[in-house]
């Protein structure tokens, strides 16, 4: 692993985990997680102690030997870390591959940072890998990710009605895509949003599922 390897952007930036973060981890894992009503709240995750899925989260320290990544936790200036950004790749399918996002810092909601640590992830992923799309899933009690996407290109790609009960409440599944030319198409718009808003650079080391979770 590359532990100086970043993604730096205006107010966030994404780097590799590190064994300090498995702390933050162990907090946000404590039951009544604001972000967790967000996660996929119909699933019925196998319950586990908080040590058991902090032991889970840890092996990733040790996953990724170096670029590119699948996994980055996401650091907010003057806050410290706050959530992390994933992608589910299948070499056998790679044109399904899915991205996701959780800022689990509640506090930090609605301002912006997710949809920058989000774009930041959507331009590596493109850059790093043979993408024809990429995808994310969210749902429509989660109306927060669904402008994520929008702001950064993504389009709807299908809706599956009442396709999750929520606390004995029907809502859609949403899916999104983003085609390889149509971020292309975005590229200066993309640059000037790197250049103004996000000032983008990979340093040392990068190239120049689902994400039902929580972003802004």
């Amino acid at each position: 692993m590359q532990a100086d390897f970043v993604l730096q952007g205006r107010r966030v930036k994404l780097r590799p985990m590190v064994e300090s973060d498995l702390a933050d981890y162990g907090r946000w894992y404590m039951p009544g997680r604001k972000s967790a009503e967000f996660d996929g709240p119909w699933f019925k995750h196998e319950t586990v102690s908080v040590d058991q899925a902090v032991e889970r989260i840890g092996k990733w320290l040790n996953r990724d030997d170096e670029p590119p990544y699948r996994r980055l936790e996401i650091d907010v200036a003057d806050r410290g870390h706050v959530g992390w950004v994933i992608a589910y790749i299948d070499s056998s399918d790679p044109h399904m591959t899915q991205a996701g996002i959780d800022i689990a810092e509640d506090s930090l909601w609605n301002q912006g940072l997710g949809t920058e640590a989000f774009g930041l992830w959507t331009d590596y992923l493109f850059e790093a890998h043979d993408l024809t799309r990429l995808g994310y899933s969210t749902w429509s009690g989660n109306p927060r990710m669904i402008r994520v996407g929008e702001k950064l290109g993504f389009v709807l790609e299908g809706r599956i009605r009442r396709g999750c009960e929520v606390k004995g409440q029907f809502y859609d599944r949403i899916k999104m895509g983003l085609l390889r030319e149509e971020w292309q198409a975005q590229a200066g718009r993309a640059r000037q949003f790197k250049l103004q808003n996000a000032e983008c650079k990979v340093q040392n080391g990068g190239p120049g599922s689902d994400s039902r979770g929580t972003a802004d």
